[in-house]
């Protein structure tokens, strides 16, 4: 007779199968559609029905019912977490899965108390199936938001597990654990960036996750970005709202040292200018300013919307905007005067950078109208900065 579960068993991780017990019995499995993942912790076993029954079942064809689950404590205790690290250090196969889906509520519950289990989930990155893997890889994450640094260790087999062999099950569940780690110290994953870029436009990518660790890298150290500078704009022009406040991110970290590697993105970026997104929005408008310092030319055509930002709800959107408009007055007045109301107005702003900033575009454009008020900026503003950079406008305006 055949294995009935020749034809049911997943590629990686675990699958939902049927059993009609009216069929013939090398034939009376079905495996459920959409039913796979890769931890068995997140699964549950269905009721049985009438002359139907299920299980789940893993790659090696082993089943699991609701008998193994029964093994698992509905409330999870802490305290025997030595006795469940045992069972997975000591068994292999199902035994050590199970005892996997054990301690990840455990440590979910408990996870400064768990903190022992970091050690045998590392071993378990190198040789293991992906879905004990999976296990591990979750264990340290929860484990990691309270206490990243223990979870070092673990930093470079998850990196290793970033390459095109690896299942998509079990790349996003590296990748969970990369981006807690990176807003821990971003330095330790760099070695991750040309796979995470490439895996930007991944269907089945954890998009989200991925930016934000290229955006924790980018804040840390910009210069890991450059040889992946293209595949991020080329992210932004082609994937509508994917993860875009985090690309943006990554690129205005970059930016700011090197505008040159990331002038090819002024287009995309200005047209967020209008995006209805307040962190989009603003992200693009800070990317802009950053490159207007060295590119105003290129920068120049998006003067209008900046302008339009002047009036803007949020105090960091009119900050970015108003230092486009100056770094683009200095080289293109005329494309800025147009806002000098509006450059008035914003004197009065709560942001020391944009009154700063607003006196330097009043100062470019020449505008004869503001002498008044950046008279009185001058002799009042609270930072030393603003006064100086408007009794200097003033000067210039005059003479």
């Amino acid at each position: 007779m055949k294995n009935p579960l020749a034809k049911a068993t997943p590629e990686v991780g675990y699958q939902t199968v049927e059993w009609d017990m009216l069929k013939p019995p090398d034939e009376r499995v079905m495996p459920l559609r959409h039913t796979n993942r890769l931890k068995l912790s997140d699964m549950s076993v269905r009721p049985d029905q009438n002359l139907t029954e299920y299980s789940l079942v893993d790659r090696a064809g082993n089943t699991y019912t609701q008998a193994d689950f029964d093994q698992i404590p509905e409330t999870p205790d802490p305290e025997r977490l030595d006795e469940v690290l045992r069972k997975v250090k000591s068994s292999s196969g199902k035994q050590r899965r199970v005892a996997l889906a054990h301690l990840a509520p455990m440590t979910a519950v408990a996870p400064a108390a768990c903190a022992a289990a970091v050690e045998p989930m590392v071993e378990l990155l190198a040789t293991s199936p992906p879905a004990v893997q999976g296990e591990a890889l979750n264990v340290l994450t929860t484990i990691g938001e309270s206490d990243p640094e223990r979870t070092h260790p673990a930093v470079d087999p998850a990196v290793a597990l970033l390459n095109s062999g690896t299942h998509s099950l079990l790349w996003n569940e590296a990748v969970p654990f990369l981006a807690m780690f990176a807003e821990h110290d971003a330095s330790a994953v760099t070695a991750a960036v040309p796979a995470l870029a490439t895996r930007l436009r991944a269907e089945s990518a954890n998009t989200n996750d991925v930016a934000r660790i290229l955006a924790a890298i980018g804040r840390s150290q910009p210069d890991a970005l450059i040889d992946v500078v293209p595949k991020l704009e080329v992210f932004l022009e082609t994937e509508p709202g994917r993860a875009h406040v985090w690309i943006l991110t990554a690129i205005g970290h970059l930016s700011k040292e090197h505008p040159d590697m990331t002038v090819e993105v002024v287009p995309t970026a200005g047209e967020l200018l209008s995006h209805e997104g307040l962190a989009l929005r603003s992200n693009a408008a800070g990317v802009l300013a950053d490159i207007a310092g060295e590119y105003p030319t290129e920068v120049k055509p998006w003067a209008p919307d900046a302008i339009g930002l002047l009036a803007d709800d949020d105090a960091q959107v009119r900050q970015n905007a108003v230092a486009i408009l100056a770094r683009v007055a200095a080289e293109h007045p005329d494309a800025v005067r147009p806002a000098s109301e509006e450059l008035l107005a914003v004197l009065e702003d709560d942001l020391d950078r944009t009154r700063f900033n607003a006196c330097w575009a009043l100062n470019y454009i020449n505008a004869t109208e503001a002498v008044d008020a950046l008279r009185e900026v001058a002799a009042t503003d609270p930072a030393g900065d603003v006064r100086s950079v408007a009794a200097l406008a003033v000067d210039n305006i005059e003479n």
